[in-house]
């Protein structure tokens, strides 16, 4: 997106683009969505390819059945961040070593209201936050606090920090880490896991285990929602049979049958949107999809999976049940708000919202120069408007 097309105001020491508004302010906003979260939960699939050089292209969705806000985001390097510690006291600080391209949402003031949900940094490495049923830490002893970081915060720390995997899977073994409770998520428990892909092709889950965070190699380089990680990988089994092979010709009971048209071989892949079927899907499209021969292929390419797992209004629909007097009853719908596409070696992300039809691009080279934190709001278009 070309700079000229938007209108910039500071604020502080950060740059809003578009609809610009101060952070404090969402929490009416939120209202709305969050009571419908007990029931339903965060959507959501990862995903990465590589091309013919090695090089990754990590694909993510968020469903929901309400509008998150949202903002493309960009830290500079050497950015601050001051993390609380469970007693609201000073936790975790630490400068940001890399320049970060993220997409942030206010679920927990965690000593910065914009709370990292997927990003990637400078140095290739990116990560997407996903919701699993059940992410339950042991609590902290009080004399980690001064070290310690929320569950919220973990991919943004990693981001600042780290380059590689292997550099997160070994700082995961040796960190502290809390979960907030989310009062604007309607009062869960910060359930969240973690995929991470690196440029050099390395990509781990990160999720807890008996009350620490494990980490996981992920040679699927898929992650969607619960059960857990090795779950989803013993489930592999269950799907041999999966292959793109079409067998459109064969004699059943004594007649030759033949299918009219292609695209057969799909039949065996899960339909439902559910965790578990999105999971085998992208397998499935990863494993077969044709590698790419460029970096504009492997974007076209990733595209074109996610298009997979874009969801609309209204196609599958709950029925919220009594969590809360006023919202029970309640008829919700997940949708896709947005999806990303990141190319992590170029350090460049598409971002498509529910709203839009296309892609808008971000680079980590467009902010360059930028000295200061710049917040770009997604699905701000207004419909009433033609595209």
């Amino acid at each position: 997106m070309e700079n000229s097309e938007l209108s910039t105001q500071k604020l502080s020491n950060t740059i809003f683009r578009t609809n610009p508004m101060k952070i404090t302010s969402l929490s009416s906003m939120m209202l709305s969505s969050v009571l419908l979260f007990p029931a339903i939960g965060q959507a959501c699939s990862s995903l990465a390819i590589t091309d013919n050089k090695g090089h990754v292209f990590h694909g993510r969705t968020l469903e929901l059945p309400e509008d998150l806000p949202s903002w493309v985001t960009f830290y500079p390097a050497q950015t601050a961040f001051q993390k609380k510690a469970p007693n609201g006291s000073a936790g975790a600080h630490y400068k940001s070593l890399y320049p970060i391209l993220a997409i942030t949402t206010p679920v927990y003031d965690d000593g910065d209201d914009h709370n990292m949900l997927e990003g990637m940094n400078g140095a290739g490495l990116s990560f997407s936050a996903n919701m699993v049923p059940d992410a339950t830490l042991t609590p902290l002893a009080e004399s980690d606090y001064r070290e310690s970081i929320p569950v919220t915060s973990l991919g943004e720390w990693a981001l600042a920090n780290f380059a590689t995997v292997d550099e997160v899977r070994k700082a995961v073994d040796n960190g502290h880490f809390w979960s907030p409770v989310l009062t604007r998520l309607g009062g869960v428990k910060s359930p969240f896991h973690f995929a991470f892909y690196d440029k050099n092709g390395g990509s781990i889950v990160v999720e807890t285990l008996n009350g620490k965070f494990h980490v996981y190699d992920n040679p699927t380089k898929v992650m969607t929602n619960g059960p857990d990680f090795p779950w989803h990988l013993q489930n592999l089994n269950n799907y041999t049979q999966l292959t793109n092979q079409d067998r459109s010709a064969a004699t059943l009971g004594g007649i030759k049958v033949v299918q009219p048209d292609s695209g057969i071989a799909a039949s065996d892949l899960p339909s439902s949107d559910t965790s578990v079927g999105r999971f085998i899907r992208g397998v499935y499209y990863t494993s077969y999809a044709p590698v790419a021969q460029s970096s504009g292929d492997a974007v076209n390419i990733l595209a074109h999976i996610m298009n997979r797992f874009d969801r609309m209004r209204n196609i599958t629909t709950d029925t919220l049940g009594g969590e809360t007097q006023k919202e029970s009853g309640k008829t919700v719908s997940e949708y896709t708000v947005w999806t990303a596409l990141s190319d992590l070696s170029d350090g460049v992300m598409f971002v498509r919202g529910y709203r839009d039809i296309s892609y808008r691009k971000f680079s980590l080279q467009t902010f360059h120069d930028t000295p200061k934190p710049v917040f770009e709001k997604i699905n701000d278009r207004d419909l009433a408007v033609p595209y």
